[in-house]
């Protein structure tokens, strides 16, 4: 069973780091399947859900790097994959699926 996880996980990234517009149905199947599966996602619609698969994309920073700061307009959404992230002076770690 672990072996088919680390398989799922490396089909998902190779699928997420696809330009979204070179991305194949299966794909899109493959995204939606993964983030359907994270809690902070479950309670969308599918038709929503499957609109973010389109337009999700991967992105990678390097240790330190900020992302925005307090009181700038935010506009985009991350998912954390894995690493950690501070946010008001607390740390932050992917959850395991």
């Amino acid at each position: 069973m672990y072996i088919m996880a680390i398989y799922g996980e490396l089909k998902f990234l190779e699928s997420l780091k696809k330009e979204p517009e070179d991305r194949t149905a299966d794909d899109h199947q493959i995204i939606y399947s993964y983030l359907h599966g994270l809690e902070a996602l479950s309670s969308l619609r599918e038709a929503s859900l499957r609109t973010l698969c389109r337009t999700v994309r991967y992105e990678s920073y390097e240790a330190n790097d900020i992302l925005y700061c307090r009181g700038e307009l935010s506009t985009c959404w991350f998912i954390l994959l894995s690493g950690s992230v501070f946010i008001d002076g607390s740390m932050y770690l992917p959850r395991s699926r």
